[in-house]
């Protein structure tokens, strides 16, 4: 006769077996809990109830504690994003969304927005918000009156100029021209000064793509050598100079991993990169903070900055003022300029206001020899993103003469 016991353990095997599994990380959670320093990022153990109040509080307190502590938890969260990944072109946050040919797009700026969000605020049926042409009217009237012309690019994203690549329910609305951008020019609301300063290249990017790279394919970003051809246009929109006084930048291309991959931990995604090679073109290049030691302590706040010498072009200077996407475009308008300097506006809500006034002092100096852009992709340009970036640095009017 069969021995019960055995019986018992060969029915329940599979069961004992999860179990077992479980225990591992389960007590590695325990073990770190004694061995390790708390994380003030995480959920914190609670203390034993010493109340009624406190024991009912409990349970989702350890719930907390568990979710944040349990065993391996970042090698099963890797693990599980990598295969919702595989098998299903899922990702775990509603900030990305697979799109068509092999393209990937971010479709919300955030987590608590709803789906695809990023993706209508730059195609077509959404319009701009309301503050978005007071501002541009006020921002205009304020340069001019400091005697200052400046341009302002409102950069068409990935979906309009892909809308093939986007998931096909959107394509309709990311093809039509009636973007948010396009209202905003449209209306009678926007005054002329603001109206005729303004380029949104749409038709020229989705030209410039058939021949160029303008977006990798797994970047929220723009990067390629389809950029030199939009800052040709941008410049021969808005100043009309000639554009061929400098030799072409050398080109580098190598892989690179995406600029949103911090959003699917586990997942790796790459695409092909085109930037300019400043060493092999003899142009002096830098990144960051420490490239202004002029304004160090405003430089070290805005940190998403950029600034270029070319003894080979043209002795004039371009000033950038931009969101995240200023510094992906700004070596290639080194082509053009002896000096160009770009600052994202994306942490002047950083700065004091004496801080504000050094910035702006030092951004407009020299006006005789320096030509303004601002750049900011449509959605920034469209949702608030310009206007909370711009709005501390609008200049102050200009000396009446005596």
């Amino acid at each position: 006769m069969r021995n019960p016991v055995l019986a018992m353990l060969g029915r329940n095997a599979g069961k004992f077996a999860v179990v077992a599994l479980l225990s591992v990380p389960a007590v590695m959670s325990l073990y770190n809990a004694r061995t390790k320093p708390p994380d003030p990022n995480l959920a914190q153990l609670p203390a034993r109830p010493a109340t009624t109040a406190q024991l009912l509080e409990a349970p989702p307190k350890l719930d907390a504690w568990i979710n944040d502590h349990f065993g391996y938890r970042v090698d099963l969260l890797q693990l599980n994003n990598r295969m919702r990944f595989k098998l299903f072109r899922e990702f775990p946050t509603v900030q990305m969304a697979a799109g068509r040919h092999g393209r990937y797009f971010l479709a919300a700026h955030g987590t608590n927005m709803p789906p695809f969000q990023a993706v209508m605020a730059a195609c077509g049926g959404t319009p701009a918000r309301a503050s978005t042409i007071p501002h541009l009217n006020r921002m205009f009237s304020a340069f001019h009156q400091a005697g200052l012309a400046p341009k302002l690019m409102v950069v068409p994203s990935a979906p309009v100029v892909y809308p093939e690549d986007v998931p096909r329910f959107l394509e309709r609305a990311c093809a039509s021209p009636d973007t948010a951008t396009a209202g905003v020019l449209a209306s009678p609301q926007l005054e002329q000064p603001a109206r005729e300063n303004m380029y949104y290249p749409v038709r020229e990017m989705r030209e410039i793509k058939k021949s160029a790279l303008l977006f990798p394919k797994t970047w929220f970003h723009w990067t390629g050598d389809g950029l030199d051809q939009v800052a040709r246009a941008s410049l021969s929109h808005f100043w009309q100079r000639p554009l061929d006084q400098a030799p072409v930048l050398a080109t580098k291309k190598y892989m690179h991993h995406s600029d949103v991959s911090h959003l699917f931990d586990g997942v790796l995604l790459e695409s092909e990169i085109i930037e300019p090679d400043l060493e092999a073109s003899q142009v002096k290049g830098c990144w960051g903070g420490d490239c202004y030691p002029e304004i160090a302590a405003v430089a070290g706040k805005l940190r998403d900055i950029s600034r270029f010498s070319n003894p080979k072009a043209p002795a004039r200077r371009l000033l950038i003022i931009s969101d995240s996407f200023g510094s992906k475009v700004s070596a290639w308008y080194a082509r053009y300029y002896g000096t160009v300097e770009q600052f994202a506006t994306n942490n002047t809500d950083q700065l004091t206001p004496e801080q504000i006034l050094t910035f702006t002092n030092y951004l407009y100096r020299d006006p005789g020899n320096t030509d303004i852009l601002i750049l900011y992709h449509d959605a920034g340009a469209m949702f608030d993103v310009l206007r909370f970036g711009t709005e501390r640095l609008l200049p102050a009017p200009a000396a009446a003469p005596k």
